[in-house]
């Protein structure tokens, strides 16, 4: 048992790393498109096109392999290799019939799918948008294979293979665009996502075959995919609702100024970076633990360890928040501006980064309710506030748009977000009668001095330096320093809490 807690532990810090590295190398990959192509109409094109292939993929094919890892596990545990595999046989048998209808679909209503990405497009640039979308679609079928693969891998525990796909993806588009940008232009960043599509895949191929051997099964002879299939309508539907989303983002910015749609793109890259170190991270482990209270039917500890966490959130996503907002322009020029990106796309898209930075904390906290929902195997619950959700993006994106342009996008988004947290807090008090969001109100409170010494911080530096990196360095550290030497001084718990965990690890290490 010691050892195999060993290794678990050992591939968790294995993945980790290589998750931290592989998002370090997505980021240059990113600086490197932006270093290229900037922020034109081309780059708009390519980017809702590839899009909604992504976003169709995302709501169909995940919901699909999410239901499948833990169905596919448990005939893996209790039935044998045989029968797992003879899951994947039936599920694949499935699968590539419903997605080649789907691409068929597609394909014939092309010029009504352009029409809806980008209604103002002119009938000229509306063609040139079909074109991409047309060669974008098998994207989708690649999609579905890597994504079965990976659930597969994932279930035996092999990990290292199916986190490879976001390293290739970097060094293809990098290679891409260094070799193939003055001949090819925009259409070499399609081209090195075929290439990374086929190198991903075959390696999950070659590795999978240890695990997976396919035959022609009968559906009636495997019960599970029914069970993987009713598993998966709620998810779908909850991660179309997400998707719709993105579609409405890029369809309103279509609207506006060339270049927006990319600017959108760019920082939701910078948005995602803080998001899956700081966020994602967090509520994976947390998940575990609210499950497990759940199960022992320890409401106590539940309780108590969900308004930590959201307290702790708070804390860690206001200053982060506000560091981000005002040190947009730093950040955005730190990151991509040289090149082909100017001054119209820095503008652009430090705009964006705001109006999604302002969402970091609803962000958060939102996810670790969800979690705690997810806890009681409530999908509905969020598939529902979902709805809900979408509509107000719909609704502040199309409005705020024509007053602050791309920024009122990425606002509306952050404002979706937010409704999403308070609509689903409600719904937890289903579960969970003695919640409640005013809990956590005493904490938001003592926000308010640490921000306005982190907010003068900030405005010194930015008044005293120049320099991008230094005045987003400095900001950073010495803000984060003051902020979080104020609320010691409010004598928040949590903040106390974590610091002492903070110094015993220190102590036991040395």
């Amino acid at each position: 048992m010691a050892k195999q807690g060993k290794s678990i532990m050992a591939t968790t810090i294995v993945v980790t790393i290589l998750t931290f590295f592989f998002k370090i190398l997505g980021f240059v990959k990113q600086a490197v498109v932006a270093y290229y192509f900037g922020t034109t109409f081309e780059t708009d094109i390519y980017n809702v096109a590839f899009s909604f292939v992504g976003m169709l993929s995302s709501a169909f094919i995940k919901a699909i392999t999410i239901s499948l890892v833990s169905i596919y596990t448990h005939t893996l545990v209790q039935k044998g290799r045989d029968e797992a595999s003879r899951l994947i046989s039936a599920c694949l048998e499935m699968l590539l019939p419903v997605v080649l209808c789907v691409l068929l679909i597609t394909y014939m209503i092309t010029p009504q799918i352009a029409s809806m990405l980008a209604p103002s497009y002119s009938p000229e640039e509306s063609i040139l948008l079909q074109h991409y979308l047309y060669i974008c679609y098998p994207f989708f079928l690649f999609a579905v294979i890597t994504l079965v693969w990976t659930s597969i891998m994932d279930s035996n525990k092999d990990f290292v293979v199916s986190r490879t796909e976001s390293f290739i993806t970097s060094i293809t588009t990098i290679l891409s665009c260094v070799l193939l940008y003055n001949v090819q232009a925009v259409k070499s960043l399609v081209i090195a996502q075929y290439l990374s599509y086929i190198i991903f895949g075959s390696l999950l191929l070659i590795r999978g075959r240890r695990y997976f051997k396919f035959t022609f099964t009968r559906f009636s002879n495997v019960p599970e995919v029914k069970q993987v299939l009713i598993t998966a309508l709620p998810l779908f539907i909850g991660n179309s609702v997400g998707q719709i989303n993105r579609i409405v983002d890029n369809s309103v910015s279509t609207g506006l100024v060339y270049g927006t749609a990319t600017a959108l793109s760019l920082a939701v890259s910078l948005e995602d970076f803080v998001c899956n170190i700081l966020i994602n991270n967090v509520v994976d482990i947390l998940y575990v633990n609210f499950s497990t209270y759940v199960a022992e039917n320890n409401r106590e500890k539940l309780i108590s360890t969900m308004k930590s966490a959201i307290n702790i959130m708070i804390c860690l996503m206001v200053p982060i928040t506000i560091i981000t907002c005002m040190c947009s322009r730093e950040i955005v020029s730190i990151a991509y501006f040289r090149g082909s990106f100017n001054e119209h796309s820095l503008v652009l898209t430090s705009s964006a980064l705001i109006g999604y930075a302002i969402g970091f904390t609803s962000s958060g906290v939102r996810d670790i309710v969800i979690r705690v929902l997810y806890s009681y195997k409530d999908t509905k619950g969020p598939m529902i506030t979902g709805i809900f959700a979408v509509a107000a993006n719909i609704f502040f994106s199309i409005v705020l748009s024509k007053f602050i342009g791309v920024m009122g996008i990425s606002i509306a988004s952050s404002i979706c977000l937010t409704v999403n947290f308070l609509i689903n807090s409600q719904m937890l008090k289903k579960h969970v009668p003695e919640y409640s969001i005013g809990k956590h109100l005493p904490t938001l409170c003592k926000q308010i001095p640490s921000t306005l010494v982190l907010v003068l911080i900030v405005y010194l530096i930015k008044n005293i330096f120049n320099s991008n990196v230094i005045v987003f360095a400095l900001s950073a550290i010495v803000g984060l320093i003051g902020y979080f030497s104020v609320l010691t001084l409010m004598r928040i718990s949590e903040i106390s809490i974590v610091r002492d965990k903070v110094i015993d690890r220190i102590k036991n290490r040395g």
